[in-house]
């Protein structure tokens, strides 16, 4: 393969030209004739060089090709020459009004706007004059630099346009207003071609009928020397002027475009459809061709001497064609020489070929140096991150990563791109499912918490030019985030159950309620049926699995069952005993004993709260019960959150009626130390849910719910660790997507 030398950046003849063309008004003017156009642009070129790959073309003179280049925010911009013939870039003055530099086909001139109404033309040879155009009005703008002139349109602010042709060909700027266009012209383009012809197309009345109208200029006497109605121009087309031809698109009712070519001064024409599907075409005319493109398609040509067509001599252009000298340029692709900018021109054969001047982006091959990639991931701690990094041989290139979880086929994926100086890529998996491309645009972004499990991983590194091929390299990890209180995906990350109206259970990752508080969350499906329970409790670990379980209590029987967890589901459910109807309040999940097991406790009618210690059997969960105090029939709400206080020991809350909250420090064997006010105004939540470790801090948190049965709101109540204030100011979420039809506020557990 060859590689290409990056020839551009030559600094003593890119400063002493600089220099040159920024002396403002000091710069000596010039009066010579247009820089004689080249016979073949490429013919005194030292080889292909290489341009930014972000440097647009928009521009091009006989010898040299202007190119723009953005910052991502789009508030900079840089503008630079570069000459064929030895590759070197000249800096082009900002313009003052972040207008393009305008560059003229038959020569080495550009045009600048300076100023409100001061416009420099550069002679990239290094001679430049400022040229004053205040004369014409205020409300003017450059369209066109034809040879030494400055093609101005001026507005009068009624839809009435002029043109004017301004230069400054000793000290003394001449200004003519073109004539022979109607008084109600309002012009929409113009175009001008290395012949020195220039056209503008315009809306006008002109014997009394008003429509799209192309006219040609003779730039020696300012006047319109021909004139004809195009009433079907397409929106958004371009025009295209020879000394032989005319061309523009037409396109009908239906966005059927067709490409119109006129041998100038008579009636002979060309018609070619053109496939355009409502995008704008850009045409330009090359010998006996007519070159069109669509943005990001492959450029055309339709012979205007027997009809035949050409395809596919440049690839994924940008639309733009651009004179330059007995050629044209433009930006695109071919499977040789990759994304760049191209000479347009006759090939052996009299067809348009396409040869490479300068490529966008490095030119060596694609090479991956480093690899560092885990072997597995934990993400059960806050700001935990998993960090794939890979460095390669050269920059300018894109790179993407996908960690793909074998049983479910879920994945993340991220993509950026390395420019300039960058050779490095690190990937930071923050453990959830989604991810953004390149263009940091979101790729089925849920927050939502990686499963526990093996993954696959692949990386793509690919030429930005399309010169130096792509690596893809693939490799394995497994990530292990333990287990959670009220975890039902095998994520490590606890999950909120609720029934709705109708008696369909489903869950909601609470790791994206923080992640993603605005967007839709992603739910789990868990089934229907659930309407024959009126007390559902998340239950933490009961039986000898490593996962959290759900009891329900049947409201017709008043039979508690165990749903054991499996994971990812619910297993089949067990009846574990009767009478559970004796009860008005029931809470689980909190180690009250010190085993290590989740005990529940219950209330009856009478205020006596009574111990069921776990066993962890799942046929037996629960030993014979223990009274362990009276009075609680004070408290319209029972809660189990784990250890809030720092004690290593479950706790448990109570609401009193007067919305205080209560907080009973457990002492790691059944019973409690004196109760602690927590707080009041919890008299406006309808639920609250011991929810586990949300923010994965090692701390108990609440969730509670509040509203109304159609604006429904979530909160989350950070756990400290201090049983002197447990809690942290409310979180709120905002409102879950949950359904409740049948007039029934969903249940949460």
């Amino acid at each position: 393969m060859k590689h290409l030398r990056p020839a551009g950046r030559r600094l003593t003849v890119a400063v002493a030209v600089a220099l040159a063309v920024t002396a403002g008004t000091a710069a000596p003017s010039f009066a010579a004739p247009p820089v004689p156009m080249a016979a073949s642009a490429t013919a005194g070129q030292a080889g292909p060089f290489v341009l930014g790959t972000d440097e647009i073309l928009t521009g091009s003179g006989a010898n040299g090709f202007i190119t723009d280049t953005v910052t991502d925010d789009g508030t900079d911009r840089a503008f630079r020459w570069h000459r064929l013939e030895d590759g070197a870039v000249i800096p082009l003055p900002q313009d003052a009004l972040h207008y393009r530099p305008v560059a003229a086909p038959d020569s080495d001139r550009v045009a600048v706007q300076m100023g409100r109404s001061v416009y420099r033309l550069l002679d990239m040879a290094g001679a430049s004059v400022d040229i004053d155009t205040s004369t014409i009005g205020t409300n003017a703008y450059l369209s066109q630099l034809a040879g030494d002139s400055l093609v101005m349109v001026r507005y009068d602010g009624t839809q009435r346009e002029s043109l004017h042709l301004v230069s400054k060909p000793a000290a003394t700027v001449v200004h003519r207003q073109v004539s022979g266009l109607p008084a109600d012209a309002d012009i929409y383009r113009s175009a001008y071609s290395a012949s020195g012809v220039l056209a503008v197309q315009y809306r006008g009345t002109v014997g009394g009928v008003t429509g799209q109208r192309l006219a040609v200029v003779d730039l020696a006497t300012a006047k319109v020397v021909e004139d004809r109605a195009v009433p079907r121009f397409s929106p958004n087309g371009s025009i295209a002027v020879s000394a032989t031809h005319l061309a523009w698109p037409e396109s009908d009712s239906q966005n059927n475009v067709t490409l119109v070519a006129v041998r100038r001064g008579t009636t002979q024409t060309t018609r070619h459809a053109v496939p355009a599907g409502g995008s704008p075409v850009r045409v330009s005319l090359l010998s006996d061709w007519a070159v069109y493109g669509l943005p990001g398609k492959e450029l055309s040509a339709v012979s205007l001497q027997d009809g035949t067509t050409v395809s596919g001599f440049l690839a994924s252009a940008t639309g733009w064609l651009f004179g330059a000298g007995d050629g044209l340029l433009a930006q695109g692709s071919t499977p040789e020489g990759g994304k760049g900018v191209y000479r347009i021109a006759p090939g052996v054969d009299g067809r348009p070929t396409a040869t490479l001047l300068a490529t966008n982006g490095a030119t060596t091959p694609t090479t991956v140096l480093t690899e560092q990639v885990p072997a597995a991931a934990d993400f059960r701690r806050a700001g935990a991150k998993a960090v794939l990094r890979w460095t390669y041989g050269r920059s300018d290139v894109w790179v993407s990563l996908q960690v793909t979880h074998t049983k479910s086929g879920r994945s993340w994926s991220q993509g950026r791109t390395l420019k300039g100086t960058q050779t490095e890529a690190a990937f930071d998996w923050d453990g959830t499912f989604g991810g953004w491309d390149a263009q940091a645009r979101p790729l089925a972004y849920t927050g939502t918490a990686t499963y526990n499990g093996a993954y696959t991983w692949e990386m793509t590194v690919e030429s930005m030019s399309g010169v130096g091929g792509k690596v893809v390299r693939t490799g394995t990890l497994t990530v292990d985030s333990g287990t959670a209180a009220h975890d039902y995906s095998d994520s490590g990350s606890p999950d909120l159950l609720f029934r709705d109206g109708s008696g369909h259970l489903a869950s909601y990752d609470v790791r994206q309620f923080l992640a993603a508080p605005n967007r839709d969350w992603e739910r789990t499906e868990r089934g229907g049926g659930w309407y024959v329970y009126d007390r559902m409790l998340s239950a933490g670990n009961l039986d000898a699995s490593p996962y959290s379980d759900v009891v329900a209590r049947r409201k017709d029987t008043g039979d508690l069952w165990l749903y054991p967890g499996t994971g990812h589901a619910l297993g089949k459910p067990l009846r574990v005993g009767g009478g559970w109807n004796a009860y008005d309040k029931l809470a689980a999940g909190s180690d009250l004993t010190g085993d290590g097991r989740p005990d529940l406790v219950a209330t009856d009618k009478a205020g006596v709260l009574w111990l069921y210690k776990a066993t962890g059997t799942a046929a037996k969960p629960f030993a014979p019960r223990v009274r362990i105090g009276g009075g609680w029939n004070t408290y319209d709400l029972l809660n189990a959150p784990g250890d809030l206080g720092g004690a290593k020991a479950g706790d448990l809350l109570a609401r009193d009626r007067d919305g205080v909250l209560w907080l009973y420090l457990g002492k790691g064997d059944g019973t409690f130390a004196p109760r602690v006010r927590v707080g009041g105004g919890w008299g406006t939540y309808d639920q609250i849910v011991n929810i586990g470790d949300v923010d994965r801090d090692g701390r108990a948190d609440l969730l509670a719910e509040n509203g109304t049965q159609q604006d429904p709101w979530l909160s989350v109540y950070k756990g400290t660790g201090d049983w002197r204030a447990p809690f942290k100011a409310r979180h709120l979420i905002g409102i879950p997507p949950y359904a409740s039809p049948y007039g029934t506020r969903p249940v949460l557990f």
